[in-house]
């Protein structure tokens, strides 16, 4: 299975697999979404008119990691679906939410994988003064 995965903060959220084909509807779907975009996008307070694929997909993944906190399953299925069908080499996305001092504003940093994907490593806890013979 060619499996790309949606993460936020090391737990998988979403997961699409490539092998099946994306229905003729979700398609036009998406392009009418790229169209949209095209129109222009607001992409960390910054105003862009004319979006290239990279501004796109960050804006996407952006508000599907915002989907994914509103309990928005419906949505951020069908932003996750435009960045795997936009990004056919994609892997995993990988969103970092960092939570501001007053729980209202949160930042969140946005990694696309392109080539192999690592499993996040295992923490390991040592215990002092074990005999071990």
């Amino acid at each position: 299975m060619n499996k790309v995965g949606f993460l936020i903060d090391g737990e998988e959220m979403l997961s699409y697999d490539r092998s099946q084909s994306l229905p003729r509807k979700q398609r036009e779907y998406l392009d009418k979404m790229d169209k949209e975009m095209s129109k222009g996008i607001v992409l960390v307070d910054q105003s862009i008119e004319q979006a290239d694929l990279q501004q796109k997909t960050q804006f996407v993944a952006l508000n599907c990691v915002n989907a994914l906190l509103q309990n928005n399953d419906q949505m951020a299925i069908i932003l996750f679906t435009y960045l795997v069908d936009r990004m056919p080499d994609l892997k995993q996305a990988k969103a970092k939410i960092k939570k501001s001092e007053n729980h209202e504003n949160h930042r969140i940093g946005i990694e696309f994988i392109f080539d192999e994907v690592k499993a996040e490593g295992q923490k390991l806890h040592f215990q002092k003064n074990i005999n071990l013979h």
